[in-house]
């Protein structure tokens, strides 16, 4: 009886640490483009920062939206063999026909990265960096074939290309190196 009673906890332990679950649809991008996230109220993802603390480092973050506009700042720490922040969120939509995801941000001049996992593999993040205009509006345009794919700062070979895969998962990251405060805002992101 209590091996019945570990190997149902076990099942439904594994389950929960997967992805949300929520029905999964369709989208593509052959009608033109789909906005993944403009964050109103009504139709925010769940967005939860990640920084280096989970192996040992100092750096802090906060994410706010107001006015339908998200404000991702804090403190980049280099303490402890640390030096990044996150932000991310999962997307629930299986998305087809991307050519390029395109956010609109103001930032403060630092080079930040968007981050993308996928159903293939959820350990690899793809990765493209932009860097930021201080206190300007800009529309960052990021070519899907030109995402790489990475793990914890490592570029790795022979994995699928983005083009390939399904988003499951979508984040700003800032790991320039340089120590201090950072702050970006992002009115939306969409895919072309």
């Amino acid at each position: 009886m209590i091996k019945k009673i570990y190997l149902v906890l076990t099942v439904f332990s594994l389950n929960a640490c997967e992805s949300p679950i929520q029905n999964n649809y369709m989208q593509s991008t052959s009608q033109g483009e789909i906005m993944i996230e403009d964050f109103a109220e009504k139709s925010l993802l769940n967005w939860n920062i990640v920084n280096d603390t989970v192996m040992g480092g100092r750096s802090q973050a906060r994410m706010s939206v107001r006015d339908n506009k998200a404000e991702f700042k804090g403190f980049l720490s280099l303490a402890n063999n640390g030096g990044f922040s996150s932000v991310r969120a999962y997307y629930p939509n299986d998305l087809l026909d991307i050519n390029s995801i395109v956010l609109r941000v103001k930032g403060d001049g630092r080079q930040y990265s968007f981050r993308v996992r996928t159903d293939n593999n959820s350990w690899v993040s793809y990765t493209q960096s932009f860097a930021t205009e201080k206190d300007t509006w800009q529309e960052v345009v990021l070519d899907i074939k030109d995402f790489y794919p990475t793990y914890r700062g490592y570029n790795l070979k022979n994995i699928p290309e983005l083009s390939d895969s399904i988003i499951r998962e979508i984040g700003i990251m800032i790991s320039d190196k340089i120590e201090g405060n950072f702050k970006i805002d992002v009115d939306w992101i969409k895919v072309q």
